[in-house]
């Protein structure tokens, strides 16, 4: 058997210790590599979740502008395309009753032969009654246009009809221009009495 001496039992400890330092060494260096390569990942996940955010939030901002946009424009378009109609609606209504006030100076210019409404029964069309709105001094300019205070409220009236049938075809052509809740009254001496009594 050989024979080792301290010497060389020293420098072989001295040996292993150097090769466990250089292990422990190349360990912590892989370890430290490894764990940097971990942190480069995780700021690399987190700046393109980052990324995709900002981009998911350009998208989305563009998208809704750009709806925004369309949609104030549609509106514009809309409201122009409204008024032209309501427009329409008004100049129609002032020819209905330009005709209205034709026949009623017709009607007037044969008045001898026809004689007066005063305890006539007459049929009107009823298109707005109001709390606060009083077109009293707008009355004198139409004719055929009556207005009626009861009950708090300012009520007016178009038309002076012998026939509930004539009355019927004006209120139908009133709501095809846009009087919703127009409705037939009858009056007899300018005042408003049930349609059942006027029968």
């Amino acid at each position: 058997m050989p024979f080792i001496t301290d010497e060389e039992l020293q420098d072989l400890k001295n040996q292993v210790d150097k090769a466990e330092e250089s292990h422990k060494s190349a360990k912590y260096l892989s370890e430290k590599a490894v764990k940097d390569e971990k942190d480069n990942s995780r700021k690399f996940k987190i700046a393109t979740i980052i990324l995709g955010i900002l981009a998911l939030l350009g998208v989305a901002g563009t998208v809704y502008f750009m709806n925004f946009a369309t949609a104030d424009m549609v509106s514009q378009k809309d409201h122009k395309e409204k008024v032209g109609i309501l427009e329409n609606k008004v100049s129609e209504l002032e020819g209905t009753l330009q005709n209205l006030s034709m026949n009623q100076e017709l009607s007037t210019n044969d008045s001898d032969s026809a004689g007066s409404i005063e305890g006539e029964l007459v049929y009107a069309v009823q298109i707005g009654a109001f709390e606060e709105k009083n077109l009293a001094l707008y009355s004198d300019n139409f004719v055929n246009f009556k207005e009626i205070k009861s009950q708090g409220f300012n009520k007016y009236a178009l038309g002076n009809f012998e026939t509930l049938a004539e009355a019927k075809r004006f209120r139908r052509e009133l709501v095809r221009l846009g009087f919703r809740n127009a409705f037939i009254g009858s009056y007899q001496n300018g005042k408003r009495i049930k349609i059942e009594e006027a029968w």
